[in-house]
C-alpha cells in the first residue's frame, strides 16, 4: 500500500513511464503524464496522453501486468510501483487541470537540470486516458544501497 509520504512524491510532478509486456515477454511503454494515488493508497491512475496508449493498452487488456516507474531529478530518487490492471477510460475533463498541472511541475523540475523549458512544451499532454492499478508491489529504485529494497 501506498503511504502518504510516498504519494506526496508520486504525485509532485516527476518522471514517470509505465511498463508493460505483450505475450512473449517482449517490453512496451509509454510515458505518463501524472498520477493519483486513490482509495487510501491500495491504487493509482496513470494517465498517459491518447498518443501513447495504443503502445501498452493490448498488453494490459491481455494480461493486466503494468510497472509504472519514477524517477526525481537531480537527486534520483526512484521507485517501482507494480500493479494488476483494473481498468482503462478516457480522463475526464475535470482530470485535465490536475494532469496539465503535474505535467507543469515535471517541466519545471527539468530545467532545474538545465533543460530548456521551450523545448519541452510540446508534448502532448492531453487529452489522456486513465489507467486504474490495483497495486500489488513497491521496490525503491534510488541508486544506493537500498536499490532494489520493497518498500
Amino acid at each position: 500500500m501506498i503511504d502518504n509520504e510516498l504519494a506526496a512524491f508520486l504525485e509532485e510532478g516527476i518522471g514517470i513511464q509505465i511498463g508493460t509486456r505483450n505475450a512473449s515477454l517482449e517490453p512496451n511503454g509509454a510515458r505518463v503524464v501524472a498520477v493519483r494515488v486513490e482509495d487510501n493508497g491500495t491504487h493509482i491512475v496513470a494517465f498517459v496522453p491518447e498518443r501513447a496508449i495504443k503502445v501498452v493498452a493490448p498488453d494490459l487488456e491481455a494480461n493486466g501486468q503494468a510497472a509504472l516507474v519514477f524517477a526525481r531529478p537531480p537527486d534520483e530518487r526512484s521507485c517501482q510501483v507494480k500493479g494488476v490492471f483494473e481498468r482503462m477510460d478516457a480522463a475526464a475533463g475535470a482530470d485535465e487541470r490536475f494532469v496539465r498541472d503535474q505535467w507543469r511541475r515535471w517541466l519545471e523540475r527539468l530545467t532545474t537540470i538545465g533543460l530548456p523549458l521551450s523545448t519541452l512544451e510540446r508534448w502532448d499532454v492531453w487529452p489522456c486516458v486513465a489507467v486504474r492499478l490495483r497495486v500489488t508491489a513497491l521496490f525503491n529504485q534510488t541508486p544506493g544501497p537500498n536499490a532494489g529494497a520493497v518498500l
